[in-house]
C-alpha cells in the first residue's frame, strides 16, 4: 500500500494578483497563485505548481538573468530567495513593510529592494561560501518619504533608477564612493510613477499613473564614467575637472490617448514592460487596453483591448513576440499570453469567478470537471492542467458534477433546479432535466449504463430520477424529513444519507424504499467502494460508519473527531478545544481499490485512513497561507483590543481598489462577500474530494482551488540512496561507455528528471531488453514513476521508443509485479493510462494525415484531368 502522496499541482485558478514574468528562455511563464508560484510551459503546453508554500499571498517577484533563482515578496513583507530548479527556499528575510519594487542586477550578484522610501542594495553571497547570512546590504539610499514603486539597473550595473509614489524619480550610483562624476539626479513627473527604465545605455524613460511618458537623454556614455581613486587631492582635482552625469528631457508624450477610453472616467496606466534589445515599450491600463510603442520616438505599433477588467501586470518575453498579461483581481483574474505580431491568443485561461465547490474525475482519469458558485462548469486536462472548455449554461451556483461511465458526457446540478448534460465531443448542452417543482438541487449521481440521472432536492428533501436519453422525470423518491446530503448508486440500489439521521436504501427500478438505517448523528456524506461491497457514511459527530452493502450490517466505525485539528480564526472568542466541537469533516472518498478513505471538511487538514485497520495513516496540511483564515493554530493576542481583533476592522483610508477592495463595490449585491465594515478573510475549508480512477492521484477542492496530490510527482532534485560517487558527470560517462543499466540506476538514485531522460533516451532500441533486465526491481519501480511523471506533464516525444520500453519492463517484471498486487496496482493502471493517451495522440495524428493525403490525391487527379 503506497500512501506517499505529494502535492503536484493546483488547478481551478491560474493567476491571483501580483506580477507575471517570463523566464529568460522566453518559453516558460511564472504566475503567482496565492502563496505559490505556477509555472506554465508554453512550448510544451503544460503547467505545474511549485511545492514551496510561502507565508502569505505573493505580490512581487523577480528572476535573475540565468533563470535559476527568484526573490519573492509577500503581502506581509516577507522576502524569500528561491532556487527554482530544486524548488527550495534558500533564505528568507523580513522587511519593515510591504515591498512594491525589487530588481536583480544584470549579473545576478546584487538585488535592489525598495522599502519604506529607501532603496536597499544587497549582495548575494554564493552558497559555496560558508556564511550564515547570504544577503549582505552594501548600500542604502534615501529616495523619499513615500513608497518606491519602480526600480531598474543600467546594463553595466553601475546605476540604479528609482521611481516613487510622490512623483519623484532619482538616479544614483549603485555603490557608495565608486564614481567621481556620478551624483544623485532628481527627475520629476506629473503623477505617481509606475515605471522608470534604462533603455539605451544611460538614456531612460519615466511613465506615470496618468500615462505621461518622458524620454530623458544622458549626458554621458558608460565609458565616460570616472572611477574614484584612493588619493584625496587627485580625486578632488578630477571631480572639479569632470562634468557631472546629468539628464535632459527630450520628449514628453501622453500615452493614455491611445488607450481608447469608453467612459467619462479617466484612464490610469497600471503596468509597463520593456524589451531592451528591440526597444519595445508595453503599457497597460485599467480599462483592459494595452499599447506597444517603439522607443525612443514612442511610435505606436499596436493597441488592443484584451479584457474588460484592470490589467495588473504585463511582461514581454525575450524574443519580443509574446506578451503575458495578468488581469483582474482575486477570483475574477485572467491570465493571457498574446502574440502581438499575429494578433492572436497563445494562451487564455480564466479562473472561476467565485469559489470552486465540486470536482470529479473522468473514468479514464484524463479530465477533471469543476463546478463553482459562479454557475460555470470547467473541464481541465490533467496532463497539462489547462482548461479545455467552459460551460456557462447554469444561471446559479453548481452544487455537484459527475461523469457518465463512458466519459463522453459530464452532468452538473445547480441551485436553479436543473441538471444539465454536456457533450464532451461537440462541447454543447444536449440535455436539460428540470425538477417538477422550483427547488435547489444538491447531490448528483448517475448509473453505470448512463441511462439514469439522480439528484436530491435541498428544499422538499425529495430525490428525483430522470432518463438521460429523453430528459423525462421517471420517479420521485420521498421519505427523508431533512436535507439529503449524499447519494451513492450501486447497480439498482440507491443509498441516500440525510440530515434527519437516517440512511435509506432505494430500489430505483421499482421506486420504493427497501430499508432505513438509523445513524448515530446527522448524515453528511455517503460513498460506496468501487467493488460495491462496502458503504461508508460520514456523520456529524465525526464518525465514519462502515456497512456491508448486501445486508446493511455495520462492520465498524472510524472515529475522526480528534483528527480535525481546526485552525483558529480572528473572530474566535472561545478556546481551540471548544471551537473544534462544532467542526467536523464534511466529505469522504474511497480509493479505487477500496483500501483507503479520504476525509476532509471544516479544517485546514484532511486525513487518509485505512479501511481495513480503521486507523489514520496520514494527515495532510492543506495550506500555510496566512492571508486566509483558519491556518494558524493560535490567535495573536497582541492584535486583541477592547472592540475585538483589530484585523477584523477595515481601518485603511486608501481609495485604491487593489488595497481596499470595498471601494470597488458599485451596487448592493454585486459582490459575493460580507458587505459590512469588517475586513473579511476566507476560511480554509474542504468541500469535495475524489480519487483518480488510476489510484495515482486525488483531488481536494478547497478555498484556494483544486489541489492535486500524486504518487508520481518527481521533484527536480530529490536524491535517493545518495552516495559520494553518484554525480551527473560519472552518470553521463557511464552512459557514453555503454553501461546503460548502471547509468539509469544511478540517475534514478540521484532522482534528477532531466538527467534520467538523457540516459534513458541514449539506450539503443536493440539493447532495451538487456538493459531493462539489468535494472533491479526497486529502480524499476522508480523508473515507472519517472515514466508516469513525464506522461502527466504531456511528454509526447519518442512515443515508439517509450512504448517499447514499457513492453520490456512489463515482460521482465511481470512475475514480480504479480507477487505484490497491492503495491503495483497504481503502477500498472498508470502505465495503462499513459498507453491510452499515446494511442489517442497517434489516432488524432493519423486521422489528420489521412485527410491531408486524401486531399493531395484528389488535387493530383484533378490536375491530371485538366492536362488530359
Amino acid at each position: 500500500m503506497n500512501i506517499n502522496y505529494q502535492f503536484s499541482d493546483i488547478i481551478g485558478t491560474v493567476y491571483k494578483n501580483g506580477q507575471v514574468k517570463f523566464m529568460p528562455d522566453g518559453n516558460v511563464l511564472l504566475s503567482p497563485v496565492g502563496n505559490r508560484i505556477k509555472t506554465l510551459d508554453l512550448k510544451r503546453n503544460s503547467s505545474c505548481s511549485l511545492a514551496t508554500q510561502l507565508r502569505s499571498n505573493i505580490t512581487h517577484f523577480d528572476i535573475n538573468f540565468a533563470g535559476t533563482h527568484a526573490f519573492v515578496m509577500t503581502e506581509t513583507g516577507h522576502g524569500f530567495y528561491l532556487n527554482l530548479f530544486s524548488d527550495t527556499v534558500l533564505h528568507q528575510q523580513l522587511f519593515s513593510e510591504r515591498v512594491r519594487a525589487l530588481k536583480f542586477s544584470p549579473d545576478g550578484r546584487f538585488i535592489a529592494i525598495g522599502v519604506a522610501g529607501f532603496v536597499h542594495v544587497y549582495s548575494i553571497v554564493p552558497f559555496h561560501r560558508v556564511q550564515f547570512n547570504p544577503f549582505i546590504r552594501v548600500n542604502k539610499f534615501k529616495h523619499s518619504a513615500d513608497r518606491v514603486n519602480s526600480l531598474d539597473w543600467s546594463d553595466d550595473g553601475r546605476l540604479i533608477i528609482a521611481g516613487g509614489e510622490n512623483r519623484v524619480v532619482k538616479v544614483f550610483a549603485a555603490f557608495k564612493s565608486t564614481f567621481a562624476n556620478v551624483g544623485v539626479y532628481v527627475l520629476n513627473e506629473r503623477a505617481s510613477v509606475v515605471g522608470a527604465r534604462f533603455f539605451d545605455e544611460y538614456n531612460l524613460f519615466c511613465v506615470d499613473k496618468i500615462g505621461s511618458c518622458s524620454i530623458w537623454v544622458s549626458s554621458h556614455r558608460p565609458e565616460q564614467i570616472i572611477m574614484r581613486t584612493k588619493g584625496r587631492k587627485r580625486m578632488a582635482i578630477v571631480e572639479l575637472e569632470s562634468e557631472r552625469l546629468s539628464f535632459a528631457r527630450k520628449k514628453r508624450v501622453n500615452l493614455s490617448k491611445n488607450a481608447n477610453p469608453t467612459s467619462s472616467h479617466s484612464v490610469e496606466l497600471t503596468a509597463i514592460s520593456l524589451h531592451k534589445v528591440k526597444k519595445f515599450l508595453v503599457t497597460a491600463f485599467n480599462n483592459g487596453v494595452f499599447c506597444i510603442f517603439e522607443l525612443p520616438e514612442l511610435v505606436l505599433l499596436q493597441n488592443f483591448r484584451i479584457s474588460e477588467v484592470r490589467i495588473n501586470s504585463v511582461d514581454i518575453n525575450s524574443a519580443g513576440g509574446w506578451l503575458a498579461i495578468g488581469c483582474g483581481q482575486g477570483s475574477e483574474s485572467q491570465l493571457l499570453v498574446w502574440e502581438w505580431q499575429s494578433e492572436s491568443y497563445l494562451l487564455r485561461q480564466q479562473s472561476h469567478r467565485q469559489n470552486v465547490t465540486v470536482a470529479a474525475y473522468s473514468p479514464d482519469g484524463a479530465l477533471l470537471a469543476t463546478g463553482a458558485e459562479d454557475g460555470k462548469v470547467k473541464i481541465w486536462d490533467c496532463s497539462s492542467s489547462f482548461c479545455t472548455v467552459t460551460f456557462s449554461d447554469h444561471g446559479t451556483g453548481v452544487s455537484d458534477v459527475c461523469f457518465t461511465q463512458s466519459g463522453k458526457a459530464v452532468l452538473s446540478a445547480s441551485l436553479e433546479g436543473t441538471v444539465r448534460a454536456h457533450d464532451l465531443k461537440r462541447y454543447r448542452n444536449f440535455q436539460t432535466m428540470v425538477a417538477p417543482k422550483q427547488t435547489q438541487l444538491n447531490a448528483l449521481c448517475a448509473d453505470k449504463a448512463g441511462d439514469l440521472v439522480i439528484a436530491s432536492s435541498k428544499d422538499n428533501f425529495d430525490i428525483y430520477v430522470w432518463a438521460l436519453a429523453t430528459g423525462h422525470l421517471l420517479e420521485v423518491l420521498n421519505g427523508h424529513t431533512n436535507l439529503v446530503t449524499g447519494l451513492a448508486l450501486s447497480e439498482n440500489t440507491l443509498f441516500s444519507a440525510s440530515s434527519d439521521g437516517t440512511l435509506k436504501l432505494w430500489n430505483i427500478i421499482e421506486g420504493n424504499c427497501l430499508e432505513s438505517v438509523q445513524l448515530t448523528s446527522e448524515g453528511l456524506d455517503v460513498k460506496h467502494s468501487p467493488s460495491a461491497m462496502l458503504l461508508a457514511v460520514l456523520c456529524y459527530d465525526s464518525s465514519i460508519a462502515l456497512f456491508d452493502t448486501v445486508n446493511t450490517q455495520q462492520l465498524g466505525t472510524i472515529d475522526t473527531k480528534l483528527d480535525i485539528d481546526a485552525g483558529r480564526q480572528k473572530a474566535d472568542k472561545v478556546k481551540k478545544a471548544s471551537s473544534e466541537r462544532n467542526k467536523t469533516f464534511t466529505c469522504i472518498a474511497f480509493s479505487p481499490d477500496g483500501s483507503l478513505l479520504l476525509a476532509g471538511g471544516q479544517s485546514n487538514t484532511f486525513c487518509l485512513y485505512s479501511v481495513a485497520g480503521r486507523i489514520r495513516l496520514r494527515t495532510f496540511k492543506l495550506s500555510f497561507n496566512a492571508s486566509l483564515e483558519g491556518v494558524k493554530d493560535d490567535i495573536n493576542s497582541r492584535r486583541q483590543t477592547e472592540f475585538g481583533n483589530i484585523d477584523l476592522f477595515d481601518i485603511s483610508d486608501s481609495e485604491d481598489e487593489r488595497q481596499n477592495p470595498r471601494k470597488a463595490i458599485k451596487l448592493p449585491g454585486t459582490r459575493h462577500t460580507d458587505m459590512a465594515e469588517r475586513a473579511i478573510h476566507q476560511p480554509v475549508t474542504v468541500t469535495k474530494m475524489g480519487f483518480c480512477p488510476t489510484g495515482g492521484s486525488f483531488a481536494v477542492v478547497s478555498t484556494e482551488g483544486v489541489a492535486l496530490y500524486s504518487l508520481f510527482q518527481m521533484r527536480r532534485f530529490d536524491p535517493f540512496q545518495l552516495e559520494i560517487d553518484v554525480v551527473p558527470s560519472s552518470i553521463v560517462q557511464l552512459s557514453l561507455s555503454g553501461e546503460h543499466a548502471k547509468a539509469i540506476s544511478l540517475a534514478l538514485r540521484l532522482n534528477d528528471a532531466k538527467l534520467t531522460r538523457r540516459v534513458v533516451e541514449s539506450v539503443p532500441i536493440l539493447q532495451l531488453s538487456a538493459v531493462v533486465r539489468g535494472i533491479e526491481l526497486i529502480y524499476t519501480e522508480r523508473l515507472i514513476v519517472w515514466l508516469l511523471f513525464f506522461a502527466e506533464k504531456g511528454h509526447q516525444k519518442h512515443v515508439h521508443f517509450y512504448q517499447l520500453l514499457v513492453r520490456e519492463i512489463l515482460i521482465a517484471n511481470a512475475s514480480k509485479l504479480k507477487q505484490s498486487v497491492d503495491q503495483s496496482r497504481q503502477f500498472v493502471t498508470g502505465l495503462q493510462q499513459m498507453i491510452a493517451n499515446h494511442q489517442n495522440l497517434l489516432m488524432e495524428m493519423c486521422s489528420q494525415n489521412t485527410q491531408s493525403l486524401a486531399y493531395l490525391l484528389m488535387t493530383r487527379r484533378m490536375n491530371n484531368a485538366i492536362i488530359c
